[in-house]
């Protein structure tokens, strides 16, 4: 099942998309619940889709403007250098003990469809093509055999860099935070539509050359790990979102360095999840 949230007529409203239009879920609910989020922290995902069963699409996907699948998530945790990828170097052929862990705030990140913008300050705009995990059910010390147990369903998350102002101190808040530097989208497929984690294939592309052709497969620290070591330092809360972190083949990989520029257009593919699409505009004055 995909669940999209979305703005049509002035109204924001969320529901299942069968990828031509949309069932309006919120409508079904008579606003009892009034984001995704809040539906499936209260209802849970069985009661989503019984709304949804044998109705029509209420509304044609090209006439929504998209949101974040999760409007008001509360929490957004993205985990650096988590991939065997050109950049990642495994020292002695030992992964690192720890994670790199750090957090964005929502209004760094671009829905589908709407432009990315590369500062004013900076012409380092890279990309990272990678795969979101949504939380759909509180936890605290979840251990990790039962932390899939936790989740709601994923998403496409493009968590761009500001590359030079990630050497702007000892931080990566700076170069992580830019207004509209990443993006999320274009929806959320819940979990079972996703049932093994081990080799999700994840492509990006520019301007329609590839640039990320990777899988999870690579990655150092897997999802189960993941959730259960965030929630040993905080309470996981439903919407809270983790960018799992992203194979190689990022603009500063290149000699040199493909970064994005105005008038490009990024798209990342996640196989069983579908396409984010972004264009580059420059940030206005």
């Amino acid at each position: 099942m995909k669940l999209v949230s979305y703005r049509h007529e002035g109204a924001e409203r969320y529901g299942v998309t069968d990828g031509d239009g949309v069932v309006d879920i919120s409508a079904r609910l008579g606003g009892r619940f009034p984001t995704l989020k809040d539906a499936i922290a209260g209802l849970g995902l069985g009661e989503i889709a019984a709304a949804a069963e044998g109705a029509s699409n209420d509304v044609a996907l090209g006439d929504i403007e998209f949101m974040f699948p999760i409007t008001q998530s509360p929490k957004v945790f993205c985990i650096g250098r988590n991939y065997r990828g050109y950049h990642e170097v495994i020292a002695d052929g030992k992964k690192p003990e720890w994670p790199s862990i750090f957090t964005r705030h929502m209004a760094s990140f671009a829905a589908h469809g709407e432009a990315i913008l590369r500062p004013r300050v900076s012409e380092e705009l890279d990309y990272e093509g990678e795969l979101g995990v949504i939380i759909g059910k509180a936890g605290r010390h979840i251990p990790s055999e039962r932390a899939l147990d936790h989740v709601a369903g994923y998403t496409i998350v493009n968590e761009g860099s500001v590359r030079d102002w990630l050497r702007r101190g000892t931080q990566n808040f700076p170069g992580k935070n830019f207004y509209r530097s990443g993006a999320i989208g274009p929806w959320m497929v819940t979990a079972d539509e996703i049932p093994d984690l081990s080799d999700v294939p994840i492509k990006t592309w520019v301007d329609g050359d590839v640039r990320q052709d990777g899988a999870t497969d690579m990655m150092i620290f897997d999802i189960p790990f993941l959730i259960a070591h965030l929630s040993t330092i905080t309470w996981l809360e439903p919407g809270d979102m983790i960018a799992t972190g992203s194979p190689g083949g990022s603009a500063t990989e290149s000699d040199p360095p493909k970064w994005l520029r105005p008038g490009q257009q990024i798209e990342v593919e996640i196989g069983p999840i579908g396409v984010l699409r972004n264009p580059i505009e420059l940030e206005p004055s």
